[in-house]
C-alpha cells in the first residue's frame, strides 16, 4: 500500500507511527488544509513522508498514491470518502465510520462497482486477544450479562464548560461521547455476538446537544450489554462478560485489549496475551495489507458488514436518545 493520509490529529500520527512498520506499507503523502501547513509540514519531518498537500483535487491525483486513510471529523468521512473512491483510491476510513446507515451503504455500494477496498480504521476486530476472547466463550456457558465501560476525560470538556466549542462536542461534526469514544464497546460486543435485538441509549447531554457520557444497552434477548462511554469523566475502563460458568475479564478498554482474563468459578484465574505491547493499529494495517495486496474482496465484504451494522446501531442509539445531526434522516448523496 501506497498511503496518503488526510487530518493531522493525533490518531494520524499513531496510525503513521505503527503503519510505517509493517511489511509493505509506505507513506508517500499527507494532506491537510491550508490553515494547517504546520502540522503538515511536521507529520512529514517526523515521519518521513515526502510530498505535502493542501488542495485536496491535487491529493486525490497524485498517482503515487494507491490509498487514501481519512482521519478528519466525524461528518467528513463520506463525502471525502466518496471522491477518494470516485478518484480511484482505495479507502481506510477512521472509525466511526459514517453517521448514518445511509451514507456507509452508498459507500460499500460505490467500493464495489469500482472493484476497490474500503475499510474502517478499528482496532477492536484485528486484535488477537479479541479473537481469543471469542475462543473462550463458550467455557462460560450461558451468557447473561456483558458490561463494557470506556470513560476518559477530555481536555475539550474543560473548554466546553468554558464556552468554546470543538469538533468533538460539535453536532455539525457528529460528535459526542458515543460517536468517538463508546463506538469502540459496541464494535466490541457486536464483534462477538453480532446484531442485537434493540439499542437504546441514555446520555448525558451537554449544552451543545450532544452526549458527553451515557449508557448504551444492546439486548441480546437471553442477556443484555451495557456499553458505558465518558468524555466528562474518568474510570477505570474495561469489558467484562459473565456467564454460569463465570467470566471473562478485559483489564482495559475494547480498543486496546492488553490481555484477557478467564475467571471460572472455583478455578485459579487462566491469563492470555497474544498481542506484543504498543501494536494495537499495526494489527489492522498489517491486515488491511493482506487484503489489498491478496485482492480479498471477501474479508472486504466481512469487515464493510460489521462497519454498516455499527453505523446503523449508532444512528438508532441516537435516535433514541433525541441526539440530531444536520443531514440525519437524508439519502446519502
Amino acid at each position: 500500500m501506497n498511503i496518503g493520509t488526510m487530518g493531522h490529529s493525533v490518531v494520524v500520527s499513531w496510525f503513521l507511527e505503527e503503519g510505517s512498520q509493517v511489511e509493505g506499507v509506505t507513506f508517500t503523502a499527507v494532506y491537510t488544509r491550508d490553515c494547517s501547513r504546520e502540522q503538515a509540514q511536521s507529520l512529514a519531518q517526523t515521519y518521513h513522508v515526502p510530498t505535502i498537500y493542501h488542495d485536496v483535487d491535487a491529493f486525490l491525483a497524485d498517482p503515487a498514491m494507491d490509498t487514501v486513510y481519512i482521519a478528519l471529523p466525524n461528518s467528513l468521512h463520506y463525502t471525502y470518502a466518496k471522491r477518494a473512491l470516485e478518484a480511484g483510491k482505495h479507502v481506510i476510513l477512521e472509525k466511526p465510520f459514517t453517521p448514518t446507515r445511509a451514507q456507509a451503504v452508498k459507500l460499500v455500494a460505490l467500493a464495489r462497482e469500482k472493484q476497490l477496498f474500503l475499510l474502517e480504521a478499528i482496532t477492536v476486530p484485528h486484535l488477537p486477544n479479541v479473537k481469543q476472547a471469542r475462543e473462550l466463550l463458550p467455557r462460560l456457558g450461558e451468557l447473561s450479562l456483558v458490561q463494557c465501560n470506556y470513560s476518559q476525560y477530555s481536555s475539550r470538556y474543560d473548554l466546553l464548560k468554558d464556552g468554546q466549542l470543538t469538533n468533538i462536542f460539535d453536532p455539525k461534526f457528529a460528535g459526542g461521547s458515543l460517536m468517538d469514544i463508546n463506538s469502540y464497546n459496541i464494535h466490541f460486543v457486536t464483534e462477538l455476538f453480532g446484531a442485537p435485538q434493540s439499542i437504546t441509549y441514555t446520555p448525558r447531554m451537554g449544552p451543545t446537544g450532544v452526549d458527553t457520557s451515557g449508557v448504551a444497552v444492546l439486548n441480546y434477548g437471553d442477556f443484555v450489554a451495557s456499553c458505558a462511554g465518558a468524555k466528562d469523566s474518568n474510570s477505570d475502563c474495561f469489558a467484562i462478560i459473565q456467564g454460569r460458568n463465570g467470566s471473562l475479564l478485559i483489564p482495559d478498554t475494547p480498543s486496546k485489549s492488553p490481555e484477557v482474563i478467564l475467571k471460572l468459578r472455583g478455578r485459579e484465574d487462566e491469563r492470555f496475551n497474544l498481542q506484543t505491547p504498543g501494536a494495537r493499529i499495526r494489527y489492522e494495517v498489517e491486515e488491511f495489507q493482506r487484503i489489498i495486496a491478496q485482492k480479498d474482496y471477501a474479508a472486504r465484504d466481512r469487515l464493510l458488514e460489521h462497519s454498516v451494522l455499527v453505523s446503523s446501531l449508532l444512528e438508532q442509539a441516537r435516535a433514541y436518545a433525541g441526539i440530531r445531526f444536520p443531514g440525519d434522516g437524508e439519502d446519502a448523496v
